[in-house]
């Protein structure tokens, strides 16, 4: 009994941690912000403050876990880590300019506030593929699903930021590919794939979002759309190469798959074009 009392109180003392954190970081976001003393933020000052929310994540999660990790659980603190990290990105450059109206700081509270409950629960899904590596919970499948929903926020999040950041062309294109495979990458060691299958499987999806970005990001200006268009390829592929019946002759399925991406392809392509 005191066992289970004991574990009790170290779960509400981790939960109460992780909100705390959620909270700290959805504040310092909406504060710094509306207080922004520059008409128009200075984009290397943008990636400084993310780098610094990376690292203020990573170690807030060591310490909510109270240091009890392995070094597998290293790789579980980087997916939310990173989603902050785009986070930051994200909302600096989506509210590029000074606030100027009171409906726009609202629009931006409104997010804040999605953004601190959708933070809590990656903190949580990190924590329940953490205490997993000690001893199996049923918690693990609900935070493998979340860790899907996260890498697709913040595939496009990061997209969307780098379009915007006007980085040199060849710069843009390699930065992309990085991080479309280590988010990828992180997501399907989430999900226990491992060796040779992780390999394949990260470099066939990676591949399929980084191939829908090139065919769209020089199309036009439209940077909220271009991003859908590897995100969607994004959440196919995993959809595709996750599901082995699909490499042991399911091809219909396959076919199916590859039809609508090429639908969402030139979609994307003649919005951009055509300026809808």
């Amino acid at each position: 009994m005191m066992k289970v009392s004991k574990e009790g109180n170290t779960d509400n003392e981790k939960r109460g941690k992780l909100l705390l954190l959620a909270a700290f970081i959805a504040l310092s976001l909406f504060v710094s912000k509306v207080v922004q003393a520059n008409t128009q933020v200075v984009i290397s000052r943008v990636y400084i403050n993310a780098l610094i929310y990376f690292v203020i994540v990573f170690v807030g999660l060591l310490w909510a876990f109270n240091f009890q990790i392995k070094r597998k659980s290293l790789i579980y603190l980087l997916q939310p880590a990173l989603f902050v990290f785009s986070q930051e990105l994200f909302v600096e450059f989506f509210f590029f300019q000074k606030f100027s109206r009171i409906y726009e700081a609202f629009i931006l509270l409104l997010l804040i506030i999605a953004v601190f409950f959708i933070n809590y629960f990656s903190f949580l899904s990190a924590n329940a593929f953490n205490v997993n590596l000690y001893k199996k919970i049923p918690l693990a499948q609900v935070a493998r699903t979340t860790s899907y929903i996260i890498s697709i926020f913040t595939m496009y999040f990061l997209t969307f930021s780098f379009l915007l950041s006007e980085f040199n062309v060849y710069f843009l294109l390699v930065s992309i590919l990085i991080f479309y495979i280590i988010i990828t990458l992180i997501h399907y060691i989430n999900i226990e794939i491992e060796d040779r299958e992780l390999f394949r499987k990260t470099v066939i999806t990676s591949m399929i979002s980084f191939i829908l970005f090139l065919g769209v990001f020089l199309s036009g200006s439209t940077h909220e759309v271009i991003s859908i268009a590897p995100v969607v390829g994004y959440y196919f592929a995993v959809s595709m190469v996750t599901q082995e019946n699909m490499f042991l002759g399911n091809y219909k399925n396959a076919f199916l798959y590859i039809i609508f991406l090429v639908v969402i392809f030139f979609s994307v392509l003649l919005v951009n074009i055509f300026n809808i």
